[in-house]
């Protein structure tokens, strides 16, 4: 090759190094800023409550609250015999039961003018379970799914204003399928939304999801992936886009703009759409256990601090406040149809449920 050859070769080499953009470092995610907490209360709108001490009394497992429309609320009880299902009517504090089984009730919600709940039985190694669900104009009861889990665990409903969701877990010849199901109250069908596939062979493959969280935001998967026997866990949506877990969750919601993590000692509030700042929570003592979320608008959020408390934040500017006084152990609040839920129990021995009707 010439000089000039080489001349011309080395322009070429300049001119197309010249013409490849700088890559650009992608910055930083920031880190979360500190919730910044008040004593003052929040009202956040009209409150009423209810004493349901006497219905404490005659079944001493009471869930509280689980679901709330315009004119009940619902919850399960369960006595030495029996689990039961009562509706207490908000007008005239009439107390109604609606179902009662010999076997254990885990959990009830509602949707529209429908109950859901799981009914189970524990083995040795296992449970059994059925999903049922009972219309409230009618009464009427029908299965909607059913099955068996390992160690005791029962699958967890998950609702938003048209459906309901749960896992369900398929174990055969090493193989464990985790099912995500949908009910769609409208249609009244039961749909797989997401399968995954666990292999327990020589080297553990594939995926695996115990729990997940439904609302505005969509369904998000608490998931496990093996891969070479390698094993990382994210949250995951279920078009597979996954959201680094940062702790140990004791409890986790996903709502339209954060993804809420509650563990011991502290709460985060991870942003996962633009424009909005993170944020991070600290109990007043470590050992404190953070859960119970629930969202009432994508930016405002209850939640319970180690049982004995109910703290409201407004990640809008970033405050959080106590929702209630000191004065019992408070379930989880639910949040239905413009109501907010909760129960206490004194250290006297009383029960009241509250319901707050949120300002709009």
């Amino acid at each position: 090759m010439s000089s000039s050859q080489l001349s011309l070769f080395s322009l070429v080499l300049l001119l197309v190094g010249c013409s490849q953009p700088e890559s650009e470092p992608t910055p930083p995610v920031p880190a979360p800023k500190k919730l910044i907490r008040s004593e003052t209360f929040s009202p956040l709108g009209q409150s009423n409550s209810y004493d349901l001490t006497a219905v404490y009394q005659r079944y001493p497992y009471l869930s509280g609250p689980s679901y709330i429309d315009e004119s009940a609320l619902y919850f399960y009880a369960s006595n030495e015999e029996n689990s039961f299902i009562f509706r207490y009517s908000l007008t005239d504090q009439q107390l109604q039961k609606l179902y009662t089984t010999k076997q254990s009730i885990y959990k009830l919600v509602g949707v529209g003018r429908q109950l859901f709940w799981i009914r189970y039985q524990d083995h040795a190694n296992d449970s059994t379970w059925t999903l049922e669900t009972m219309d409230l104009a009618t009464g009427s009861i029908r299965q909607l799914d059913q099955g068996t889990e390992p160690e005791h665990f029962y699958p967890d409903l998950q609702t938003t204003a048209t459906h309901v969701s749960w896992i369900k877990h398929m174990k055969k010849n090493s193989q464990t399928r985790s099912l995500v199901q949908k009910y769609d109250a409208a249609t009244g069908y039961v749909t797989t939304q997401k399968t995954l596939t666990l292999k327990e062979t020589a080297t553990r493959t594939g995926a695996y999801a115990q729990s997940h969280r439904d609302g505005d935001a969509g369904i998000l998967l608490d998931q496990t992936t093996y891969k070479a026997d390698e094993k990382t866990t994210a949250y995951t949506t279920l078009s597979g886009k996954a959201i680094k877990k940062t702790t140990m969750p004791f409890d986790f919601a996903y709502g339209q703009h954060y993804l809420a993590t509650g563990s011991e000692g502290s709460a985060g509030f991870q942003a996962h759409v633009s424009n909005h700042t993170s944020y991070r929570y600290k109990t007043p003592e470590p050992y404190y256990l953070i859960d119970g979320f629930c969202f009432l608008t994508p930016d405002q959020i209850v939640f319970r601090e180690e049982r004995d408390q109910l703290l409201y934040a407004d990640l809008s500017n970033g405050t959080v406040v106590p929702l209630t006084d000191k004065e019992g152990e408070y379930s989880k609040p639910v949040f239905t149809n413009g109501r907010l839920g909760y129960s206490v129990v004194g250290d006297e021995g009383t029960v009241s449920f509250q319901i707050i009707r949120i300002n709009p």
